[in-house]
């Protein structure tokens, strides 16, 4: 397919163009009929909000570092002690989440200099000043971000996307009509595919309708913890969370499982939930409720 070895092509190259390479995804992704798969695309182009759950690749560390004097010294861009600050507002400046479109990050990266710094209001000098000797006032701190880990950020958006298409590649014909590449996509379970290269084994797995999201929730590898809360936050009860907590420990050696297919047990369940979207006994979506859950137990299972 030319538009997955475009994309290849774009990251493969020695600088490649991130955004173009996002942009293309983004059709690839209607084109595959999994426009709802979008909404880390969209947010690594446009930039995180500051209510959107951010990719822990995207927390860096910072240094905090200040000009203060007293009568007889001048520091200038020196770190400053911290431990007498409460855990919580020491993170926040030790850590920092960059929000920012993945352009203004290839810009930052490409500018050079070093590193980038995020001001501290005025307001805190006194506050951050009691770690240092009486005698000192702080004119002016600020949090400093080394460009190299702007660069890890875009190398792990690389990689991740670089991942899924050249697993696509090859998968997908030149010529195909419209049809048989939403066949082949339904196929191969392109969904799986798209979370295990973006996200990996701790998966994020986002449910939405018409591009709306609806719940992001992590489920973690052979969890049942994380999965039975992923299933709770979509109104699936207690009862039948406990129903499929048996179900796959009934197939635990089924050769179902060790094939990559659910067990008799854990099908025979799914059944059961699907009948109960049907007849809205289960508050859910009926177009999503099966790749919902589908989704969910692939991603406890690892595939």
């Amino acid at each position: 397919m030319k538009l997955i070895e475009e994309i290849i092509d774009i990251l493969g190259a020695q600088k490649p163009n991130l955004t173009n390479a996002l942009i293309k995804t983004k059709i690839l992704l209607h084109k595959l009929g999994k426009k709802d798969l979008t909404e880390w695309v969209n947010n690594e182009i446009n930039g995180y909000s500051e209510t959107a759950d951010v990719p822990p690749y995207r927390t860096v560390s910072a240094q905090v570092l200040a000009n203060f004097a007293n009568m007889a010294y001048q520091y200038s861009r020196h770190p400053i002690p911290l431990s007498h600050l409460d855990k919580e507002y020491r993170e926040s400046l030790e850590t920092t989440k960059l929000r920012q479109s993945l352009s203004v990050l290839e810009q930052f990266a490409a500018n050079g200099g070093g590193s980038i710094q995020s001001p501290i209001p005025l307001e805190a000098n006194h506050l951050l000043g009691k770690g240092l000797d009486p005698s000192f006032h702080i004119q002016r701190a600020w949090c400093e971000i080394s460009t190299s880990a702007i660069t890890q950020i875009l190398t792990e958006v690389r990689s991740r996307l670089l991942d899924f298409v050249l697993e696509l590649s090859g998968k997908f014909d030149d010529g195909l009509t419209d049809k048989e590449v939403l066949d082949i996509s339904a196929d191969i379970d392109t969904r799986s595919m798209f979370n295990n290269a973006i996200f990996g084994d701790n998966t994020t797995i986002l449910v939405g309708n018409h591009n709306k999201q609806s719940v992001e929730i992590q489920v973690v590898k052979n969890d049942f913890e994380t999965l039975g809360d992923f299933l709770k936050a979509r109104n699936v009860t207690e009862t039948d969370i406990r129903d499929l907590h048996s179900a796959l420990d009934k197939d635990n050696d089924s050769p179902d499982v060790a094939k990559k297919e659910f067990g008799p047990a854990v099908q025979g369940w799914l059944k059961n939930m699907l009948s109960k979207a049907v007849d809205t006994s289960w508050q859910i979506e009926i177009g999503i409720a099966g790749s919902f859950l589908a989704d969910a137990l692939k991603k406890y299972y690892g595939w």
